[in-house]
């Protein structure tokens, strides 16, 4: 599981873990626990939803970490608008992130799991501490379902879920969560490990598991296949994280 941390954002939603998750078996048991929580009443529904906290997201539609940390800042970016002007841009200038700055330095953290934690740079934000209980404004139910609708092209939220989502097929799990740096990675990484029966693997392990023939329907990328170039997959691979960058500003 990697760790990041986005100290510009509200602080109960800064601190992003995601882990990547191969041979999972119980796909079908993950849905019915999402679906039976969203209806459940009273303490016994919080604690219900609370378990399984996270995005699950079907790992075989990523062509690279980059993909998922572009739509994670997205989503962000989306659902936490602000007008404070930066000091070094005009007012009027959209919020961004340098994603190169994704793979500056880490540091392993103890525990028996491998994580790694990184703190991202973004532009000037209100202070998180003022803005710790803040909303976020979303087009879907939590933020969690807003990153599988900012991985989509289209905005149809549950073409996103059925697409993006996990589905009783999947073996090829990536795992986010949005949340404190109050709660530890261990304890985020416990908690995906007890819900999650797979293999935990490390992201860079995640373009093997592309399946090519979805990404190409998913994203319309039929015309690059008649490319007759020795980098087709590069290519492909920019139109896609284009796409998803851009996707909230046209």
């Amino acid at each position: 599981m990697e760790t990041y941390t986005l100290p510009n954002f509200p602080s109960d939603y800064s601190t992003i873990h995601l882990a990547l998750f191969t041979n999972v078996t119980n796909s079908p048991q993950i849905r019915r626990r999402l679906i039976e929580a969203s209806v459940m009443e009273g303490a016994a529904g919080d604690k219900a939803r609370a378990e399984v906290d996270f995005g699950f997201i079907e790992a075989d539609l990523l062509v690279s970490k980059e993909h998922l940390l572009t739509a994670i800042l997205s989503t962000l970016l989306y659902s936490f608008p602000t007008s404070t002007p930066s000091t070094s841009a005009s007012s009027s200038d959209p919020p961004t992130s340098d994603l190169s700055s994704l793979d500056l330095s880490s540091s392993i953290l103890p525990t028996t799991s491998s994580s790694t934690t990184t703190d991202i740079s973004t532009p000037p934000f209100p202070s998180s501490h003022s803005l710790r209980k803040a909303s976020p404004k979303t087009r879907s139910h939590n933020l969690h379902s807003e990153l599988l609708l900012s991985l989509s092209p289209n905005n149809n939220i549950t073409d996103s879920i059925r697409r993006h989502g996990i589905s009783d097929s999947t073996t090829t799990l990536a795992v986010v969560r949005f949340g404190s740096a109050d709660v530890s990675a261990e304890e985020v990484c416990r908690g995906m490990e007890s819900v999650v029966q797979g293999e935990s693997v490390g992201w860079e392990r995640i373009e093997g598991f592309t399946d090519w023939s979805r990404v190409d329907k998913v994203y319309k990328l039929n015309e690059l296949n008649a490319l007759k170039s020795p980098d087709v997959e590069q290519k492909k691979k920019r139109a896609v994280i284009s796409s998803v960058a851009i996707k909230n500003v046209i």
